[in-house]
């Protein structure tokens, strides 16, 4: 049985996915501001998923308003964009506030980073091509769009692997691409809503693409295929080697790629975010992957060590 919704909206600090995995900025700007929109609209039929949609939306538009190009709109997709961003936390926020869960909203949730990210990263270099022309920025650009989506999706798996892990009431069973494709024919049989049967889609995609990036970056890293006792001390070996390189993936997510990119179009400087996206932000990419890869060998190790070594998915459910 669903929990019944809280009268009042909770306080800041139990609605908090995890202050583990934000960056600053996202932490003590974003979300004080997401929790401030979910508190006007906490006792209306609003539901998480459609301000996921908003988010969505007001991220589109501000792409739409880049491409027009002009001084004004420049500054307008720019507060669009950092509008975007804050309600990405505001669904989420709402969610646990009013225990509102479900696959679709997993779904669009995983799906919205990643649509965001089109809707504005080529637009933005389109702007700065336009008024440019300069060949090394159209060197630069597929670089930053294809290393801007990975960046964001790697961070979505690492945080959901956080999460998961340094809860001691996870069932230490992850999410199975094979479950989440098993999630598409009955949508479609029962002519779901067509924004149902896309956000699956595009979430098929994002879990495929993150499995495939991840076996091949980080093997040790992965989860797909295992299943992990959950007790105080796995949760503390986990977050032990983990904090770190969380803490860092947090710098390449959507986040950062909002408010920076923000900030740098309302001054119509979207050539410096281009540096940032291509340079420092794959800089830290390097870095944090090998960190991770690090940190995931000494945790599986000690986790062997102290007898709690996860187990391949088929032996964990074997009788």
């Amino acid at each position: 049985m669903t929990p019944a919704t809280p009268a009042k909206l909770p306080p800041f600090a139990t609605v908090l996915k995890s202050r583990d995995v934000e960056d600053p900025v996202n932490l003590w700007v974003h979300r004080p501001l997401a929790y401030a929109f979910v508190a006007l609209i906490y006792r209306t039929p609003i539901t998480p998923n459609q301000i996921t949609l908003l988010a969505m939306l007001v991220g589109i538009a501000s792409g739409a308003c880049w491409y027009v190009g002009t001084p004004q709109l420049m500054v307008v997709g720019g507060i669009l964009l950092w509008s975007s961003a804050i309600l990405d936390g505001a669904d989420g926020i709402l969610a646990r506030a009013k225990r509102m869960f479900s696959d679709l909203g997993r779904a669009l949730d995983g799906s919205a980073d990643t649509v965001v990210a089109l809707a504005t990263v080529p637009v933005g270099f389109y702007h700065v091509w336009v008024h440019g022309h300069q060949l090394l920025h159209v060197a630069m650009m597929p670089i930053a769009l294809i290393t801007s989506v990975i960046h964001i999706e790697l961070y979505d798996f690492y945080k959901e692997s956080y999460m998961q892990r340094v809860n001691p009431e996870w069932s230490g069973k992850p999410e199975r691409l094979a479950e989440v494709e098993a999630r598409l024919p009955p949508l479609v049989a029962a002519k779901a809503h067509w924004t149902s049967i896309v956000a699956t889609h595009m979430y098929i995609g994002l879990v495929t693409a993150q499995t495939r990036v991840v076996a091949r970056t980080n093997p040790m890293g992965a989860r797909e295929h295992l299943r992990f006792p959950v007790n105080a001390e796995t949760v503390r070996i986990y977050r032990k080697h983990n904090l770190g390189p969380m803490r860092l993936w947090a710098m390449i997510s959507l986040a950062p790629h909002s408010y920076l990119m923000s900030i740098c179009a309302m001054f119509d400087r979207l050539d410096i975010y281009l540096w940032l996206r291509v340079v420092a932000a794959n800089v830290i990419f390097v870095v944090v992957l090998l960190w991770q890869r690090v940190a995931s060998r000494r945790t599986h190790e000690e986790l062997e060590r102290a007898g709690f070594a996860p187990v391949p998915a088929d032996l964990a459910t074997a009788p």
